[in-house]
């Protein structure tokens, strides 16, 4: 692994491995690295507060102090001291009064809690819950962020012989390969062309494609072949499909990924794709998904059983 998440032209790492402990894999990842999305300067006090939760939220051992916040963020004392009170007051923050610093508190939870429980999102767990079951290889959830990255919305383990480690909240970079290809293949042409202008390269393995010539190409062949998978080009050892999930007015809300050891996935891959297939069409029917002509059918019940 000695190429993964090596920058071709100055973007930030990204580390994702597989790890064996007795006879399971686990697939872990740390997302410190990543690009941080640009304040717009609308509201700066506002900004500063997300950026104060953003930093304790990526900065191990996620606990920080005054002045830490301070100096890394650029926020006068004064400043950053009324909006940590204020993130303190609302249950966001927790205040350690030996130790001077603070860390997140459930009260942040509970304001998105509305969002995790959603009909929709039920609705589509309860479709990868049955895919996982049928093919023994895990899924993952994630939504796509307005910065083409992706955020972990659920995981979905089993007695399989690999477990993704990814906690729920986790970010993935914009090209993470089968999640990029997955949301862009069926995006209209302005969009992948815009995606494609502010792309720049990164070998995160030695398969990991780094022209834009063929990234575009494996695009298209997602489009056509109606999936998008990953042979070791994002993480050494590991092979990934993935499918989007539409809303109703046909943008892509969500897009999941199967991953598993490229020597288990690989001989299985016709036979995985068309379950995951079924379960990309049974879960855009169960959320009124608006799915584009030539997205891949495979009849299924209307109903989740």
């Amino acid at each position: 692994m000695s190429e993964e998440g090596k920058p071709a032209s100055g973007v930030g790492l990204y580390k994702s491995q597989l790890q064996q402990e007795g006879a399971r894999w686990y697939l872990t990842a740390q997302d410190l690295e990543l690009p941080k999305t640009q304040a717009p300067g609308l509201v700066p006090a506002l900004e500063n507060a997300i950026a104060v939760i953003d930093y304790i939220n990526r900065t191990p051992p996620h606990i920080a102090s005054l002045a830490e916040i301070s100096a890394n963020l650029g926020i006068s004392k004064s400043h950053c001291h009324n909006i940590l009170k204020t993130l303190t007051h609302f249950g966001w923050l927790s205040f350690d009064t030996r130790a001077k610093t603070y860390e997140l508190h459930a009260g942040i939870i509970a304001a998105a809690s509305s969002l995790m429980g959603s009909p929709q999102l039920d609705r589509i767990r309860a479709e990868l819950t049955q895919l996982v079951r049928r093919i023994e290889i895990p899924a993952v959830l994630t939504q796509p962020q307005p910065d083409d990255s992706f955020v972990v919305v659920d995981k979905f383990n089993g007695p399989q012989q690999m477990e993704v480690s990814f906690p729920i909240g986790h970010h993935m970079p914009r090209d993470s390969v089968a999640n990029s290809r997955a949301y862009l293949a069926w995006q209209p042409q302005e969009k992948i062309d815009r995606w494609m202008e502010s792309w720049q390269p990164v070998r995160y393995t030695a398969a990991t494609l780094t022209s834009p010539e063929a990234v575009r190409a494996e695009i298209a062949a997602t489009r056509k072949r109606g999936y998008a998978r990953s042979v070791g080009e994002f993480t050494d050892g590991l092979m990934a499909l993935g499918m989007p999930i539409f809303n109703r007015f046909g943008e892509v809300a969500y897009v999941f990924t199967c991953s598993g050891l490229l020597s288990a996935m690989a001989p299985r891959e016709e036979q995985l794709a068309r379950e995951m297939v079924r379960a990309a069409v049974a879960a855009n029917q169960a959320v009124l998904g608006r799915m584009p002509p030539d997205f891949p059918m495979i009849q299924v019940p209307l109903a989740i059983g």
